[in-house]
């Protein structure tokens, strides 16, 4: 096996945004509504929706503001201001962009695969801030192609503006779902800032730099 392309999961594996959740939480219990469920199924499916370009982000916004129960229609604008807000609210982790430019010196293409609603535009003024803007080989947007992680198609997406096959590529990510989907078409896969039950996977690391120390990348190197 000879890796050729690593490609990586957006949110949580290059940047998180640590502030979303508590800000969500702060507004609506200071304008005297509920907390939002802990992991709830009904807005995970809703935003799986949205990141499948099946309903506007507008639209998302409006429809969580009504599931959060926010029916007086000022706080409802408030709130849709702030979930805007916090899209880009980015932070991303330690070592990404020297490690990120530090694989493209080695020879190696990089490509995005990402579930989201936010626009390739939007995601480039994030990278542009910590230099990594250029550096992308290939992008694979499940709101552009209406699909997203695990179906097949969007690896493959990111794959065949390469011309690569899977077995010479690696997918880093942080949800067992998605690494399992990774996992079935054949991509070697990496578990980096992992959900609670993501467990499995070909390799692990716990710093981003760590990618540069496993095996199939430092016997991969061009």
């Amino acid at each position: 096996m000879l890796l050729k392309t690593i490609l990586f999961d957006a949110g949580d594996i290059l940047y998180n945004k640590p502030n979303r959740k508590s800000s969500v939480i702060k507004f609506l219990t200071e304008r005297g509504y509920a907390a939002p469920v802990e992991n709830d199924p009904i807005e995970k499916a809703k935003r799986r929706d949205a990141h499948a370009g099946k309903i506007e982000t507008e639209h998302f916004f409006e429809w969580l503001m009504e599931h959060y129960g926010v029916t007086n229609l000022t706080d409802a604008a408030d709130g849709i201001k702030l979930l805007k807000e916090q899209q880009s609210d980015v932070h991303f982790f330690e070592g990404v962009p020297e490690t990120l430019h530090e694989l493209k010196r080695l020879g190696f293409k990089l490509g995005i695969v990402t579930n989201t609603f936010n626009s390739r535009h939007e995601k480039n003024i994030w990278f542009e801030s910590v230099g990594i803007d250029g550096i992308w080989d290939s992008y694979a947007d499940s709101f552009e192609l209406q699909i997203t992680k695990p179906d097949p198609g969007i690896y493959l997406a990111a794959l065949s503006q390469l011309n690569v096959s899977p077995e010479n590529a690696a997918f880093v990510g942080h949800a067992q779902i998605e690494i399992d989907g990774a996992k079935a078409i054949g991509l070697t896969t990496i578990i980096f800032n992992p959900d609670p039950n993501c467990t499995k996977a070909d390799y692990r690391i716990e710093n981003f730099k760590d990618l540069l120390e496993i095996t199939p990348i430092t016997k991969s190197k061009i």
